[in-house]
């Protein structure tokens, strides 16, 4: 039942990238495969008792602030 949980959730973040990269741009696929990361972790956290390290959160950290970055509006420069 475990595998098939893994197996599982890789399918829905791989079909997920696919979405994204059909309706989007590569840098978002990037994004997409990172949230994929994540969210395979905290279930694995649930499911298998998995106990990510400092290196690990920092780079989930990393991750959620690029992303959010990356997606707020571009503001308009004046001309002068």
């Amino acid at each position: 039942a475990m595998v098939w949980t893994v197996v599982t959730l890789q399918v829905v973040g791989g079909l997920l990238v696919a979405i994204v990269v059909k309706y989007a741009d590569n840098v978002l696929k990037v994004f997409a495969t990172s949230f994929s990361i994540i969210v395979s972790c905290v279930v694995s956290a649930f499911l298998f008792d998995f106990r990510p390290n400092l290196k690990f959160v920092l780079g989930t950290i990393l991750v959620l602030v690029s992303t959010v970055l990356y997606s707020r509006p571009e503001k308009k420069k004046r001309k002068k």
